[in-house]
């Protein structure tokens, strides 16, 4: 085998190697950029999901942002809102949102000079539509 047909293979064997690793890398790179699957069960994944919930909402209340007038305080407000001003509101004597009024329904009110029967609320979704004096909502069409 003469001296260029050498190199020759010398030169393809190092191009295959480049190519190689470039090819792994490429892979690695893909196999990142996958979404993660979640093998966690229904079960296990609603429970690593109540414990965000919980632990942002105590977050929020040390910052003054969440201030619920339930105990355990509601998810309502943390989904929809981002905070919560219900115990603010009914000691105004304004509504509360559903999962608290069902929360003082089902006898978890904080306040003690409120009775349940005395917690306005309805449940209904909102989204900042104006009231009527019924109490009813006005919708678009």
């Amino acid at each position: 085998m003469s001296w260029q047909s050498k190199l020759m293979f010398v030169f393809g064997l190092v191009l295959m190697f480049a190519i190689s690793a470039c090819s792994e890398s490429g892979n690695a790179e893909m196999r990142e950029q996958e979404p993660k699957v979640n093998k966690a069960t229904p079960e296990e994944r609603l429970a690593e999901v109540k414990s965000e919930l919980k632990s942002l909402k105590g977050i929020l209340t040390s910052e003054g942002t969440y201030n619920c007038c339930v105990q355990p305080a509601c998810d309502w407000c943390l989904l929809k809102e981002g905070e919560c001003e219900c115990y603010d509101n009914l000691k105004a004597d304004k509504k509360v949102c559903p999962g608290c009024g069902l929360g003082w329904h089902n006898g978890k009110g904080v306040i003690k000079d409120i009775k349940a029967s005395q917690v306005k609320w309805n449940i209904t979704h909102e989204h900042g539509e104006p009231e009527h004096e019924d109490g009813e909502h006005k919708h678009a069409h």
